[in-house]
């Protein structure tokens, strides 16, 4: 276990095609994984499509933002309980 992570170092006589091979696997994994959870969000074709395209095109820079939106989604939904009901004219 130990010579597996030795071999993700930052000096540049440990870089090799191995370590970079499974540095561009999990960014496809991560960008793959952001594009699913863009797909199940409640947002609308413009919204979604925006998303899509940037964290495609601009990659981590687009993901962390987009994660903060997730987050917000998921808080406001699962927070919703909190909320007192609407009172209506009745």
């Amino acid at each position: 276990m130990k010579d597996i992570l030795n071999r993700f170092s930052l000096e540049s006589v440990k870089i090799n095609s191995q370590t970079i091979s499974i540095a561009v696997l999990l960014y496809i994994i991560l960008v793959g994984c952001t594009i699913w959870s863009i797909n199940v969000q409640p947002f609308n074709k413009r919204e979604r499509s925006f998303w899509t395209m940037a964290v495609i095109f601009f990659g981590p820079i687009a993901i962390l933002p987009y994660l903060a939106v997730a987050w917000r989604n998921a808080a406001t939904g699962s927070l919703s309980f909190w909320r007192k009901p609407k009172r209506g004219n009745r």
